[in-house]
C-alpha cells in the first residue's frame, strides 16, 4: 500500500465501533439467560471470531440489520474454538469457561499461537482452572472453581476480565485489586448484565452472578477515532461522532498537550472537534501509559512531528502483543529518517520531521495503522507492506488516507 503525503485533513465521520466492547458484550451475551442484542457491534477479523467462538460453545446467534442477537447456551458445549488473531476473545473465553462443566479446546492463528498466554493460565489456576498450556493450542476443562483475592503482578485489562468471568462461577467472592487501573469495560459490562458486582476505587468485588440477556448499544471506539484525531492536529481539522467515552486519558492527554479539542460529551458516548495544533514534546509513564497501550506506537508518530525529545515509558507489555510493538514501531520511524531510541520498556523521540520511507508491519494492525499516519503526516510518504492486516479493529482505515 502506498501512502502519500496529506497536505491538508479535513472530515467529519463516525469511528468504528469499539472492537473490545463489542468482543464482551458477545461474550457475555453467551453466558448469560435469555436473549441478547447486540446493536452497532463493530465487524471485523477479531469480532467475527468471537463471534465463531460464541456459536461454537452453543450460542444461539443471529446477525441481521445491524444487531447482533444472542440467545445464552445455558450448559455450554464441548468443542474447539479458533480464536483467530484475537487475544482478547482467547483469554477472555478461558475464564469464561473455567468454571463450567465442560472442555474446550483453544487455537487460532500463527500469530495469536506465538503470544504467551501465562499470565491468565497462572492466575485461573490459581482459582482451581485445570489448563493445559500457556501458549495455544491449549485446553482448558472445567472445574469447580474458588474465588480468589488477586492483585495481578502486571495490568492487563485481559487478565483482570479472565478472572473476573472465572468468578461468576466461583464458590465464593472474587475480588480483583489493581496497582494500575485498566480499562474498566469488563467490570462496567458485568453491571448491565445483572451481576453482583461492586468497585471501590481501584477494587473490584464480584459475588457469584448468573446473567441476565441485555441490550448493549457499542459506541464508537477511541483507539480508533485516535488516528483521525493525530491527522487532524497535524494538518487540519475533523468532527468526530459517537465515540466512547468511558476512557478518557487519550482526549485529556493531547488536551494536556496543546491540542485543540471540543467535547459534546453524553453518557456514554461524546462527539469530538479536533482542530490543528501547536503541540508539546511530552512524557508518558506510569498508568498512563498502561491507559494508551494500545495508541502508544501512534503516539511515536505524533511524537516524530513535534520539535524536542519525547519520551514513552512503562510500556513492556507493548512486547508481547501481535508483534513487538516496540521493535518494529522503531525499526519503522527509523526507516522514516526519525531519530527515535529503542528503551527496554518503550522509546525516545526526538522529533521534528517525517522523512518518509518503507513500513514492515509483521501483520500488526496497530503497527500498520500507526505507521501509515506517520507516512501521511511525512515529507515523502511511502509504502505499509501489509494493508489487509487493519481489517482486524477498522476495515474501512485506509478511507481516511484517500
Amino acid at each position: 500500500m502506498r501512502v502519500k503525503p496529506i497536505k491538508q485533513f479535513l472530515t467529519a465521520l463516525t469511528p468504528p465501533p469499539d472492537k473490545s466492547i463489542t468482543i464482551r458484550a458477545l461474550i457475555m451475551g453467551l453466558l448469560a439467560s435469555g436473549t441478547t442484542y447486540v446493536y452497532n457491534p463493530l465487524v471485523s477479523g477479531d469480532t467475527v471470531s468471537a463471534l465463531g467462538a460464541v456459536s461454537a460453545l452453543g450460542g444461539e446467534v443471529d446477525f441481521r440489520g445491524g444487531v447482533i442477537t444472542i440467545k445464552g447456551a445455558g450448559s455450554l458445549l464441548d468443542c474447539t474454538v479458533d480464536a483467530g488473531n484475537s487475544a482478547t476473545a482467547l483469554r477472555l473465553l478461558m475464564g469464561a469457561v473455567a468454571g463450567q462443566n465442560v472442555t474446550v479446546k483453544f487455537t487460532g492463528d500463527s500469530s495469536l499461537c506465538s503470544r504467551s498466554h501465562r499470565a491468565v493460565a497462572e492466575a485461573l489456576a490459581a482459582m482451581g482452572a485445570d489448563i493445559s498450556a500457556s501458549k495455544a493450542p491449549l485446553t482448558v476443562r472445567g472445574k469447580q472453581l474458588s474465588g480468589i483475592d488477586f492483585v495481578p503482578s502486571s495490568p492487563s485489562a485481559q487478565v483482570k476480565s479472565a478472572v473476573l468471568l472465572a468468578g461468576l462461577n466461583a464458590s465464593s467472592p472474587t475480588t480483583v485489586t489493581e496497582k494500575i487501573k485498566t480499562r474498566p469495560h469488563t467490570e462496567e459490562m458485568l453491571r448491565r448484565f445483572g451481576a453482583d458486582i461492586t468497585v471501590d476505587g481501584n477494587t473490584i468485588k464480584l459475588n457469584p452472578s448468573k446473567l441476565s440477556g441485555a441490550k448493549i448499544t457499542v459506541p464508537g471506539d477511541i483507539s480508533s477515532a485516535a488516528y483521525p484525531m493525530v491527522l487532524a492536529l497535524r494538518k487540519g481539522y475533523c468532527y468526530l461522532k459517537n465515540v466512547g467515552n468511558s476512557r478518557r486519558e487519550l482526549i485529556d492527554f493531547l488536551v494536556g498537550i496543546g491540542g485543540e479539542i471540543e467535547e459534546e460529551k453524553g453518557e456514554y458516548s461524546s462527539n469530538l472537534t479536533v482542530k490543528q495544533s501547536n503541540l508539546r514534546p511530552f512524557t508518558v509513564s506510569g498508568a498512563l501509559s498502561t491507559a494508551l497501550i494500545d495508541e502508544l506506537p501512534l503516539l511515536a508518530a505524533l511524537a516524530a512531528t513535534i520539535e524536542g525529545e519525547s519520551v514513552i515509558k512503562d510500556a513492556d507489555a507493548l512486547r508481547n502483543k501481535e508483534c513487538d510493538r516496540i521493535r518494529q514501531t522503531v525499526t519503522s520511524l527509523k526507516n522514516m529518517g526519525v531519530d527515535i531510541t529503542e528503551n527496554a520498556d518503550g522509546f525516545t523521540v526526538r522529533g521534528g520531521q517525517i522523512t518518509g520511507g518503507s513500513v514492515v508491519t509483521k501483520g500488526d494492525h496497530r503497527i500498520a495503522m500507526s505507521m501509515a499516519v506517520a507516512l501521511a503526516l511525512s515529507a515523502k510518504g511511502g509504502s505499509v507492506d501489509d494493508d489487509k492486516c487493519v481489517e482486524i479493529s477498522y476495515p474501512s482505515f485506509w478511507e481516511l488516507l484517500q
